[in-house]
């Protein structure tokens, strides 16, 4: 069984590329019961690989939803199977809107895996992530339940400083929080 990641993907350019791109996505994710089943259904990207014509990737995962704010944000939110998989999106975003910019946010909770390709911080300003919390169960949950919280290294040390004390450095603080049990990640940045 595959450990799911969830990725969220920033796209910013042009609003007419990115309008042109989000009709294209929409039509290739419509509903229709001539496509095949799939696990991820009618978001596959096997059917946007095949609306774009591009071939040659592993494309076990699904868009989740996608947003246009007609202002030069596209939004797409989709899961993968083992990783991310961003190149099949940027080889996409190449053909059909070639002067934009992505960055995108990966989760996999299970594996403790969080990871981005914005290496300087444009978008993604998150140092850190700590899996939900499911106080009933009295156990964190996997991401495909509910997402990660994100936090900057100075929101993470005002969080952890209220438990553990001011003056101390944010990796004394992790170490702290981590002793305790409190599964604390660093978002890796990828170039």
């Amino acid at each position: 069984m595959a450990n799911y990641s969830y990725t969220n993907l920033y796209v910013y350019g042009s609003q007419e590329e990115l309008a042109n791109l989000f009709k294209k996505l929409k039509r290739w994710t419509r509903k229709d019961e001539r496509k095949p089943k799939t696990a991820f259904g009618c978001g596959w990207l096997g059917f946007i690989a095949e609306g774009a014509g591009i071939q040659a990737f592993d494309l076990r995962a699904g868009v989740e939803k996608f947003q246009f704010d007609g202002k030069g944000r596209l939004y797409i939110c989709y899961t993968s199977a083992w990783g991310p998989q961003p190149k099949f999106l940027e080889a996409v975003l190449r053909k059909f809107a070639p002067a934009c910019k992505s960055y995108y946010l990966s989760e996999e909770s299970c594996q403790g895996l969080y990871v981005t390709n914005d290496k300087f911080r444009r978008v993604i300003t998150a140092d850190y992530a700590i899996p939900a919390w499911d106080s009933a169960a009295g156990c964190y949950l996997p991401s495909e339940l509910r997402r990660s919280t994100f936090y900057t290294q100075s929101a993470l040390r005002e969080l952890l400083s209220r438990k553990y004390g001011a003056g101390k450095s944010i990796e004394k603080l992790v170490a702290l929080a981590r002793h305790d049990g409190l599964p604390v990640y660093e978002v890796k940045r990828e170039a």
